[in-house]
């Protein structure tokens, strides 16, 4: 998730749902912690509104230490455009001494912008989405997709890959992005007015 107005956080709305399946039911705890404050504890946040075929979920951080955001774009960035993206991809959860422990290593990614299409949602329905040309870890949907100029241009929700996983020669990856225009109009839908754009 990424704080795209004071306290209100952008994320993939299937990872507020048990085991990533939008089938099945919202978590009914949801927590959150800025890669600063990893190690300290954790954040209560409650669920707002969610597209689930869109991919798009809205999330209210209940005390917020920092309520520092990003900036999306209003418009759609070129192809070719140098961009990267952080998160926790290939996290874990275990319990050590009762307690919840997580492994948590924020990962930066890069790629280029190769595509503006639209592709159809689970239910048939056309969607607007980036592509970019490299193979995301696993676990990064709701990551913020940014360019140099530290903009968001969209948030990952899912990966195209294509052949066999004999080598990585054989096998074609394309990450999906869900573009920051829709991430706005989400947003203003739901009374979330103070956006930072650009």
């Amino acid at each position: 998730a990424f704080m795209i107005a004071p306290g209100i956080c952008a994320t993939a709305a299937h990872v507020l749902h048990i085991e990533g399946d939008r089938s099945k039911p919202l978590h009914q705890k949801i927590e959150v912690i800025r890669a600063p404050d990893i190690g300290s504890a954790m954040r209560v946040a409650v669920f707002i509104a969610e597209d689930i075929e869109r991919d798009i979920a809205l999330i209210r951080i209940v005390e917020p230490t920092d309520t520092t955001c990003v900036t999306l774009y209003r418009s759609i960035q070129e192809r070719g455009t140098s961009c990267g993206s952080l998160g926790f991809p290939l996290s874990n959860v275990t319990e050590v001494n009762h307690q919840m422990a997580f492994n948590l290593v924020e990962r930066f990614q890069g790629a280029y912008i190769s595509a503006f299409q639209k592709l159809n949602s689970p239910s048939n329905i056309p969607y607007d989405f980036y592509e970019t040309d490299a193979l995301m870890y696993g676990g990064s949907s709701g990551c913020p997709g940014f360019t140099l100029e530290e903009k968001i241009f969209g948030m990952h929700v899912a990966t195209i890959s294509e052949g066999e996983v004999k080598s990585n020669n054989n096998r074609l990856a394309i990450a999906l992005w869900v573009p920051s225009p829709d991430i706005i109009s989400f947003a203003l839908k739901h009374q979330i007015h103070n956006i930072r754009v650009s």
